[in-house]
């Protein structure tokens, strides 16, 4: 046993750890303290006999290994008093090297240690004597140089002496500079009050932690956009959108994005251009976007056949001439009574007004009735004649389509989507002059057949809900679609959620 624990001392003396930067100068040292000799609490066998000590003192070099490690080189004197005879005293000598592990780094107010090693006594007249000491100590610093010291240990006799225990009490002075002679930093000795590595005079954000790359300021998401640059600053997004993200990858940034999940155009506000009359041109290229036209005639139809748009032609519904605006050859004939000839009528078969160019404006919101989506409801034109709808009510109805759940694979309605569902329904008896239209759509999986059944039946589940909230059934219609009309991919599970959904779109009576 007594083998493996010098083994043990020795290694433990002989680690070299080099020193960091916390030890500064400080690597040398001298401990002297006070020492009590107890003999009688292991004789007796009575923790009581240790105030029947001995007297002596040591003074040692001290060397720093590490922030953690330490070895002493302590020379001291001390009485022995004789087991069987208490008046016979021996005065020895002693010196010896001991290692101390300390618990914590040494800049620590309190810092307790284990200590170990081996010591060599010569008493007065007799023969060398060997033994190990064990014992626990701790270390108060007064200064980052002066430390008070206190240690106690079990000696273990190896030859010629008695085992017994050693108190000590004294100070520990470590010689050197308190600055680090190897960091010549201004950072050394300038204060950096948010400890980010970065001098106050240096950092452009001296109280908050940050990146050395953007001058001490923080980049809370890590995209390597600075936060006081970056418009999203807890969101991770892209350089090129300052600091946003772009869900959809429509090269929108979402807070710009009126459709963040859905793929749009920028002209669009991030939302996908809508073609209202399904003729295949987008409202906005749309001259007619209320009436389903041909390419060639700019989204509008032609519905007398002579080659000239209705939206030019000033009689639509009579074959004429492209150099009369499509009206037959000139004539002062006022086919519609309503005092506007012909041929400046520009609705020359329905009677108008003046103010109209002879069309009529049946809800007399200044929209002729030809062009207007709702002729029966006030609305202004750049609404195409119809009521506006709020835009919170447009979010709350773009919000639905994500906030309506099913239990998967079934046409059931999960709980939480009551609420939105009783929003829209508000929201129809707000605008009378508009129908919602009810779209089911699926992802890709399973069969086509299945798809298309099952979104027509979470469709369905919708508009019947509607109606028992009060809902006029003329004003509601259904359709499903399955998975013939997605809106992201479905080669992914992002995708494949976003195309599971339930569109309600209002359109005008």
């Amino acid at each position: 046993m007594k083998h493996l624990y010098v083994a043990f001392i020795i290694l433990m003396l002989f680690v070299r750890t080099e020193l960091n930067a916390q030890y500064g100068d400080f690597k040398q040292g001298l401990l002297i303290r006070k020492t009590f000799y107890d003999y009688n609490t292991i004789r007796n066998k009575d923790a009581a006999a240790v105030i029947d000590f001995q007297n002596g003192f040591e003074i040692a070099y001290l060397r720093n290994l590490s922030q953690n490690i330490s070895v002493i080189l302590p020379f001291g004197a001390g009485i022995f008093r004789q087991k069987d005879n208490d008046a016979l005293k021996t005065a020895f000598y002693s010196v010896g090297l001991q290692g101390q592990l300390h618990l914590f780094k040494t800049n620590r107010w309190a810092n307790p240690f284990f200590t170990s090693g081996i010591q060599a006594v010569f008493p007065k007249g007799k023969d060398l004597a060997l033994e190990l000491p064990l014992g626990l100590g701790i270390q108060f610093m007064v200064h980052p140089q002066v430390y008070l010291h206190w240690q106690s240990d079990y000696r273990l006799s190896i030859s010629n002496w008695e085992d017994h225990l050693q108190h000590h009490l004294g100070f520990v002075y470590l010689f050197g500079n308190i600055k680090n002679k190897k960091d010549t930093t201004a950072s050394a000795v300038k204060p950096d009050s948010d400890k980010d590595g970065i001098i106050d005079e240096l950092d452009l954000c001296p109280n908050t932690p940050g990146l050395a790359k953007f001058a001490g300021c923080p980049d809370t998401d890590g995209d390597g956009v600075e936060d006081a640059k970056d418009k999203c600053p807890e969101i991770k997004g892209k350089i090129e959108f300052n600091g946003c993200p772009d869900t959809d990858e429509d090269g929108v940034a979402d807070n710009e994005d009126q459709c963040p999940n859905i793929k749009g155009t920028a002209a669009n506000k991030g939302c996908p251009d809508a073609d209202t009359d399904g003729d295949g041109v987008a409202d906005k290229d749309d001259r007619c976007p209320d009436k389903s036209g041909t390419k060639e005639m700019s989204g509008c139809p032609d519905s007398d056949g002579d080659g000239i748009s209705d939206a030019d032609d000033k009689c639509p519904n009579v074959p004429g001439l492209k150099s009369n605006s499509g009206c037959p050859e000139p004539t002062k004939k006022d086919s519609d009574n309503d005092g506007i000839t012909d041929d400046k009528d520009e609705c020359p078969f329905t009677a108008g007004l003046a103010t109209m160019n002879g069309c009529p404006d049946t809800d007399g919101d200044g929209v002729m009735d030809k062009i207007d989506n709702c002729p029966t409801a006030p609305g202004p034109a750049s609404n195409k004649g119809c009521p506006v709808i709020e835009k919170a009510d447009r979010e709350t109805l773009d919000f639905a389509m994500r906030a309506v759940q099913f239990d998967l694979g079934r046409a059931t309605l999960k709980a939480e989507s009551f609420n939105i569902l009783d929003k829209v329904a508000k929201i129809m008896k707000k605008y009378p002059d508009y129908n919602l239209s009810i779209g089911g759509h699926t992802d890709n999986t399973g069969s086509a057949k299945f798809n298309l059944d099952l979104s027509e039946r979470r469709a369905k589940v919708c508009y019947e809900y509607l109606i028992s909230q009060g809902v006029p059934v003329s004003k509601l219609s259904y359709a499903g679609y399955g998975a013939s009309k997605p809106i992201s991919s479905n080669s992914n599970e992002t995708g494949r959620f976003l195309n599971r959904r339930v569109e309600f779109n209002l359109v005008p009576r």
